[in-house]
């Protein structure tokens, strides 16, 4: 098996768990009583103390993009449900790139708990302490690059120039400590927040072409390239071969930390209270996952190409329209492989942030805060470029420990319709189930004349489903604690 198909069975296979959301429910952010949406802004504090551990107080999956099957697969027209890809040559270069953004993209994140307890030490102050493993890619596809596989060598010469190609993917353990201070005594509404988490990477993969110019002509192909790949991890080195392409070599009992890091978390929140059918307007922010990772020497290695180089074995390469998928992705690596000098150059200390995330929202409640309209906006500062997103949010709250909601997302990462249902008991077993993105169109898609996947969606990829359990471990420093403790004093005095 050669390299290349290593790697693409070792994304797969990477890929498969990582479809997982990697973060709280923004459905959450405005659950007042939610203990995941402290995730997502440290000044939050909810009800009652709690502990998750595990993987069952936070479970799920998703994956986020801007693509989806129906950018690639087109109906034949013969009115069969036939469909045909994009490399058909029944399928016309303008109507299968019109259909493409910019920037084609896919957004994987993963996290899971370990250990997540929070609890509080005062009527004001709130901790928590969690311990757990966060994984997290993103793949960069430019349009140029599909140009390049449909229209193929459509003149002679032809032309191409691909910019911010890039597949990166994180893997990390993360240990974390945070407070939550409710300053209402100094000014009264007003909450703070902070948590500093200690970073323990396990590997990082960071491949990029920043820029490859690629002249097609019928006797040759001349290529300029600027491009660099690291792996960081321990226990995993990829070497080159003389007789070209790479092998991979493990070694399990070198398999380790890569290196070490650190992040911060920073919120507040603000409450304007109205007491009247509003009960208050509340606004807050935050700014989470503000940090770096180091990597040390022994952990890294480095491969690039640069420069200009002519090839002239091109006589059997088959690419355009017509070319058989499969096989068009297999000569496309094999002859790469060839054409780019790669070379391995000496591994060096790398420092590499992490992805921080801004959250800015604004609630109202009504109905003597038995339901509240809240607007989110959150921005994803990715590797490459930044994925901003506005969420809209109805939430009702049936009972003091029960919410349901239900949210509208939007902008350039998805446009979808979510939901929310939460129990958080002062004390007991809690739950929440829900998702930020539901998918409504589907199609069956055949894989050979035997075999198809029934359920397949259609537009872009975006969807997630979240649910967990948690123990609830009351609160001394709340409003029925405290009554309940009052009435005990006061009989114990008669």
């Amino acid at each position: 098996m050669s390299i290349m198909k290593r790697l693409y069975l070792i994304l797969i296979i990477c890929l498969f768990p990582l479809l997982a959301s990697g973060q709280a429910l923004k459905g959450s952010y405005f659950s007042e009583n939610s203990v995941m949406r402290n995730k997502m802004n440290p000044a939050f504090a909810p009800g009652a103390s709690y502990l998750g551990f595990g993987a069952i107080d936070n479970l799920g999956f998703g994956v986020t993009s801007n693509v989806g099957m129906s950018n690639f697969l087109f109906p034949s027209g013969t009115g069969d449900g036939t469909l045909l890809t994009f490399l058909h040559p029944d399928v016309s270069s303008d109507t299968f790139l019109n259909s493409l953004p910019a920037n084609p993209h896919f957004d994987i994140d993963f996290d899971t708990d370990i250990l997540n307890l929070g609890f509080f030490t005062g009527r004001n102050s709130f901790w928590t302490i969690g311990l757990g493993l966060k994984v997290d890619g993103e793949i960069n596809l430019p349009r140029e690059l599909f140009t390049f596989l449909k229209v193929g060598a459509a003149a002679d010469p032809q032309e191409y120039n691909i910019r911010n190609l890039s597949a990166i993917a994180n893997a990390y353990a993360e240990l974390s400590l945070g407070y939550s201070h409710n300053l209402s005594d100094l000014v009264k509404g007003l909450s703070i927040g902070a948590r500093v988490k200690f970073l323990a990477p396990v590997a990082r993969l960071d491949a990029r072409i920043n820029n490859l110019n690629l002249r097609m002509a019928s006797d040759q192909w001349r290529v300029q390239a600027d491009a660099t790949g690291y792996l960081m991890a321990k226990g995993i080195d990829i070497y080159t071969k003389e007789e070209g392409g790479f092998g991979v070599e493990t070694n399990l009992d070198q398999i380790g930390l890569a290196g070490m890091g650190a992040a911060f978390d920073f919120g507040a929140e603000y409450r304007l209270y109205i007491n009247r059918f509003f009960d208050s307007i509340r606004f807050s922010a935050a700014v989470t996952d503000l940090g770096f990772v180091n990597f040390s020497a022994d952990a890294v290695q480095k491969f690039q190409t640069s420069g200009d180089i002519t090839y002239t074995g091109v006589d059997n390469i088959q690419i355009g329209e017509g070319a058989n998928l499969g096989d068009t992705f297999d000569e496309i690596t094999d002859k790469f492989k060839e054409i780019l000098d790669i070379e391995e150059v000496q591994g060096e200390k790398v420092n590499s942030r992490i992805k921080p995330q801004l959250y800015l929202g604004v609630e109202m409640p009504f109905l003597w805060n038995k339901m509240s309209l809240g607007m989110l906006y959150n921005a994803k500062f990715g590797y490459t470029s930044t994925r901003n997103e506005l969420t809209l949010a109805l939430n009702a709250r049936p009972g003091k420990w029960v919410n349901i909601g239900v949210n509208y997302s939007m902008l350039n990462t998805a446009k979808s319709i979510g939901w929310l249902v939460e129990f958080t008991p002062r004390s007991g077993i809690g739950f929440f189930a829900g998702c930020d993105y539901m998918m409504f169109e589907y199609a069956s898609l055949p894989l050979t004349e035997d075999i198809s996947l029934p359920v397949v969606p259609v537009n872009q990829i975006n969807m997630n489903l979240r649910f967990g359990f948690h123990i609830a471990l009351g609160n001394a420093f709340d409003d029925v604690a405290m009554a309940r403790k009052a009435a005990r004093a006061e009989r114990r005095s008669r």
